[in-house]
């Protein structure tokens, strides 16, 4: 018994709640809901995330701003990137009844 076994240094960190990630938010919490709401609209235009619901990208847009790894940069350089928007039924019908 020379040696102790050696202990694993960092534990597995356990993911931070929204509730916190928004207390703690650098920027303040009100320049990060226009953010995650912008970052939500790229992803719902993203083939990837197709299948996912609303609040599902609701979510995952604020737990990616709220961590840190979008900011305002990246959104407007996604949204450059990606084709515009198609309309939706509801949009067509409106013009059609002036």
């Amino acid at each position: 018994m020379t040696k102790k076994q050696a202990q694993p240094k960092e534990e597995a960190a356990e993911p931070k709640s929204l509730d916190e990630m928004i207390l703690n938010f650098p920027n303040g919490k009100y320049s990060a809901i226009p953010l995650a709401a912008l970052w939500a609209k790229v992803l719902r235009r993203r083939e990837e995330h197709r299948h996912l619901t609303a609040n599902e990208i609701l979510d995952l847009a604020l737990k990616e701003v709220l961590s840190g790894e979008i900011d305002w940069k990246d959104v407007k350089k996604a949204n450059a990137a990606l084709p515009p928007e198609t309309p939706t039924l509801a949009g067509l019908d409106d013009k059609s009844k002036k």
